[in-house]
């Protein structure tokens, strides 16, 4: 739980950062920030029901679908915020209905691996390669979550290892976020004089 709530304070300073910068990748970070808040409640009170765990899992959709967004915005066309939308909607809908997490991780290595990264290195090819480390440090959390490796039951689970090597991966994504915002504008204004 307690994990849970340092990754939103992470997360809502992120998207506080960068909200004047990016609209669509601060939004990411404030959805990540909800879901993780919830998440944290839920772990630590159970009892008030799945409802909030559904809610939790609803949050970290809806900032996967704002990352993808703001991944592709130079794109013309809605085809891909449709595909985007419907994908991770289908995924939540079936997390729920199978009540497992699974469907959430899919939709997590669809969205960041699948359409940003490998989006950004064979369609793209406009995104900071910090987004990208940020991506794959993100990554790592997953091997000690899969692998269950604590080094403390209560205090230093899995689950907190992942929240943790998930705040340096925001770390990342954030300061591309920034880069990218920096190098278009230095561009629009050597393409202005």
């Amino acid at each position: 739980m307690i994990s849970d709530l340092i990754l939103s304070l992470f997360a809502f300073q992120i998207f506080f950062q960068l909200k004047r910068i990016s609209k669509k990748w601060s939004l990411f970070f404030l959805f990540m920030g909800f879901s993780a808040t919830i998440g944290g409640i839920y772990h630590g009170f159970p009892h008030i029901g799945e409802t909030y765990k559904y809610l939790s899992w609803a949050f970290l959709s809806l900032s996967l679908i704002y990352a993808l967004l703001a991944a592709y915005e130079n794109v013309k066309g809605r085809v891909f915020n449709y595909l985007f939308t419907i994908k991770s909607l289908l995924l939540l809908l079936l997390s729920i209905y199978y009540d497992k997490f699974d469907f959430m991780i899919i939709d997590i290595a669809a969205s960041m691996l699948g359409f940003i990264i490998i989006g950004n290195m064979l369609y793209l090819r406009s995104l900071s390669n910090y987004i990208t480390y940020g991506i794959m440090i993100s990554f790592v959390s997953a091997f000690f979550v899969v692998a269950k490796i604590s080094f403390h039951s209560e205090y230093l689970n899995y689950n907190d290892i992942g929240h943790y090597i998930t705040i340096l991966s925001l770390l990342v994504i954030s300061k591309g976020v920034r880069k990218d915002y920096y190098s278009s504008h230095n561009q629009a204004h050597l393409d202005y004089n």
